[in-house]
């Protein structure tokens, strides 16, 4: 077992590139070496923060080291960004703490020239921040700063506005809130909040359905209420997606592409044991995830299928929600490691196969059925673009308004959902609600 947050880190961060999922690196190193939950919680917190602001810190250390970070070994990068976001981001670690567990990692893995290197750097960087108060603000005008690709920031300039722009950056490059979902809408909120305070978790009421962790949120998963259904880790935002469809006890409902299964709990809860969704994802590994979640939680209205929704067969159905598979820009602040996965020509090659699964699926909908149109993008290929080009293709289906349970804020001038992190506090969703006539 090993229960130092930095050597996690630190073995995560060398292993992880911009091909690889973090969550599968962190899934693998934890697998590994069994680290108890302080250990766990600690490394994800340093995991999170240093690829959100990789481009920033990176930038930081290309000008006080004098060397593009490029040129360093990476074992030595994975050090450096450790210290560096300990000096000057993380606020819990007193500087020289970070300089030598830093020095000390280095001379366990490497020799004692390439700690001579990170005890010089670290150090010169402290003298830096506390010699000139203003040195960090003198750097926020580059792009580096903002840690977002290039093709990204200028996409946003140009669809959100200079305003918009900044306060986008603002709020994915910061922590954001995590939620709990209520699994029954007519539970006590204020007895679930005794109980998970007992827990060592802090919880404010944020909706009928939904509590606003405040602190211990890596406890949430070793709670009792947790493991036997009765809550669930879920966005508002994502909640509010499945409400757009309003269905009823009894109703069946077609969830596509819906690992790990979110949204089919959320779906199950609302048709009820007389109702029924089938739940259906490409990727056999992921529908296996569902269906753990789904015995999880009890659910017995809720049938898993391997199915391609761009060419198999399903039966017909009066709801069918679409998630489509995305390039995830509205959920970049909870899931950092897609922006550096992501390229500019996957807005082109995610939109046309969500057409594909859109008018593929469509297909399956009985006359007066409804869809609903989700993506967790906020680029405008992957939302409206394809949604207009499909009722375009088929007369037989109208744009429908969501319904009216959703706040007024997140329904756009078209009566499609339409929320943005640093507008709404939520992720960054789109949905759009077709009927077929």
């Amino acid at each position: 077992m090993m229960n130092d947050a930095r050597l996690l880190a630190h073995q995560i961060l060398i292993q992880y590139d911009s091909k690889t999922k973090l969550d599968k690196v962190i899934e693998k190193v934890f697998t590994k070496y069994n680290p108890d939950y302080l250990a766990r919680s600690r490394c994800r917190v340093i995991v999170y923060d240093v690829i959100r602001l990789l481009g920033r810190i990176d930038f930081i250390i290309k000008i006080v080291s004098g060397k593009n970070y490029k040129q360093i070994p990476v074992p030595i990068q994975s050090i450096l960004r450790i210290g560096f976001y300990e000096i000057l981001i993380d606020g819990h670690t007193p500087d020289y703490a970070a300089v030598n567990s830093a020095v000390n990692l280095t001379k366990s893995i490497s020799n004692k020239k390439s700690a001579g290197f990170i005890n010089a750097v670290l150090r010169k960087l402290v003298r830096k921040k506390n010699n000139r108060l203003d040195w960090l603000d003198s750097l926020s005008n580059h792009s580096e700063w903002n840690s977002m690709p290039d093709w990204i920031q200028s996409r946003w300039k140009k669809n959100l506005g200079s305003e918009g722009f900044i306060k986008m950056i603002k709020s994915v490059n910061d922590n954001p809130p995590n939620f709990i979902r209520i699994q029954q809408k007519e539970s006590n909120l204020e007895q679930i909040i005794k109980e998970l305070s007992n827990d060592g978790i802090n919880t404010e009421i944020f909706s009928e359905s939904f509590l606003i962790v405040k602190g211990g949120t890596g406890k949430v998963l070793q709670t009792k209420m947790f493991k036997n259904g009765e809550i669930s880790i879920q966005n508002p935002a994502s909640a509010a997606v499945v409400d757009c469809l309003n269905v009823s006890k009894g109703d069946f409902v077609i969830d596509v592409c819906a690992a790990p299964g979110t949204k089919s709990l959320y779906l199950s809860s609302l048709v009820g044991q007389s109702g029924k969704v089938l739940a259906s994802d490409v990727i056999r590994e992921r529908v296996e995830m569902g269906k753990r979640d789904v015995d999880r939680h009890g659910k017995l209205n809720i049938k898993w299928e391997v199915k391609d929704a761009t060419k198999d067969n399903y039966p017909m159905a009066d709801y069918m929600l679409i998630d489509a598979p995305c390039t995830g820009t509205g959920v970049l602040a909870r899931k950092p490691d897609i922006k550096w996965r992501r390229k500019k020509s996957d807005i082109l090659e995610m939109s046309k196969k969500q057409f594909d699964i859109l008018s593929h699926c469509s297909k399956f909908v009985n006359t007066n059925g409804i869809i609903v149109y989700a993506t967790c993008s906020i680029e405008p290929e992957e939302n409206w673009n394809v949604v207009d080009r499909f009722l375009n293709f088929n007369p037989k289906f109208k744009l429908d308004n969501v319904c009216s349970m959703l706040p007024k804020s997140w329904i756009d001038e078209r009566g499609a959902m339409s929320t943005l992190p640093y507008l709404n506090k939520v992720d960054g969703m789109f949905a759009a609600r077709i009927k077929k006539e």
